[in-house]
């Protein structure tokens, strides 16, 4: 009797969980499929490319500095996302022997009766913050004919936007400023005082891979190349070689070259996978039994462990006993 009983609760209880669970996503709905990403790693400035596209230039030598970012997408459609970013990057560099520098051995504001620059080590140090939007596009996971899919997928993103850049370049040696007259730093944009509002076009393409780690968690590792509309990312401004200490300041942009900053960083990452839950306290009054288990896209190609197998084919199933 008491077999018969217990086997009566056990399925009772068992039909009455089998009824009240379900998966939250069935279906691509606003509230499903959204996901969080924090992002750091180096960043290098590459070169500065000229507007026209004839050619480029790289008048400073570049360190590796730290990038980090922050994203916010919603899968719109299958393993394609829209989403938000807001980055930080910056750059730094020196050179030795700025002699071959137009800018700064030819431009009026540093070469005048009252100062003369003289080539100096010198150094730049600059930084951008990106508000950007993305369009991802996540390709199907790596499959194997023995293993069926992968937890590893690769992706392409492309962010355009509006970058904030700020700038100064300045003498390596402080005691430089005393042979030259000139102030320091030798050229400061958006720092100390200066509130000028540089804001620039970017643009960036990038390449990377997830991989899977639980349902809402994904490691990446990932490559892009940023361009950023402006010609002081390496804190000079560029001018061709018919600039000299005499040309008068109203003639001087004539002399301009528009440039393009080309740099590049390599980002490691962790992404969370989310769903927002609006009908939850409805749900629970009119489905005290209800059972939410979470579930999103990639769900299908993460293989649960072994013990959550057994655990969800059955329910009263204990490890420890």
């Amino acid at each position: 009797m008491r077999k018969l009983l217990g086997g009566i609760l056990i399925l009772l209880f068992g039909v009455l969980k089998s009824l009240g669970q379900g998966w939250v996503v069935q279906e691509n709905t606003f509230e499903t499929n959204w996901n969080m990403s924090f992002q750091l790693g180096p960043t290098v400035l590459l070169s500065e490319i000229y507007s026209d596209f004839s050619g480029a230039s790289n008048d400073m030598n570049n360190y590796l500095d730290l990038s980090l970012n922050f994203q916010l997408g919603k899968m719109v459609w299958e393993r394609f996302d829209l989403g938000i970013e807001i980055g930080r990057s910056n750059f730094r560099g020196f050179k030795n022997n700025p002699s071959d520098i137009i800018w700064l051995t030819q431009h009026p504001s540093f070469n005048n009766p009252d100062a003369k620059f003289q080539p100096y080590a010198i150094y730049f140090d600059s930084d951008i913050t990106n508000l950007s939007i993305y369009a991802k596009y996540n390709f199907i996971n790596f499959s194997t004919w023995a293993r069926g899919f992968l937890k590893l997928n690769m992706f392409v993103r492309m962010s355009a936007g509006l970058a904030y850049v700020t700038a100064e370049t300045a003498y390596t040696d402080m005691a430089s400023y005393n042979f030259t007259r000139l102030s320091h730093p030798l050229y400061v944009k958006g720092r100390y005082g200066n509130t000028d509002l540089n804001l620039k076009g970017i643009f960036i393409p990038t390449f990377g891979l997830n991989y899977q780690i639980s349902e809402r968690f994904f490691v990446s590792g990932e490559l892009s190349m940023p361009v950023i509309a402006t010609n002081n990312l390496d804190g000079i401004i560029n001018y061709n070689k018919l600039l000299n200490p005499e040309t008068p300041s109203e003639t001087i942009e004539q002399y301009r070259i528009g440039v393009f900053g080309l740099s590049s960083k390599f980002m490691v990452g962790l992404t969370y996978f989310f769903n927002f839950d609006t009908r939850r306290q409805n749900r629970e009054k009119i489905l005290p039994f209800y059972s939410n288990m979470y579930r999103a896209y990639y769900s299908k190609f993460h293989r649960p462990s072994s013990k959550r197998i057994r655990q969800e084919r059955l329910p009263f199933f204990n490890e420890k006993l």
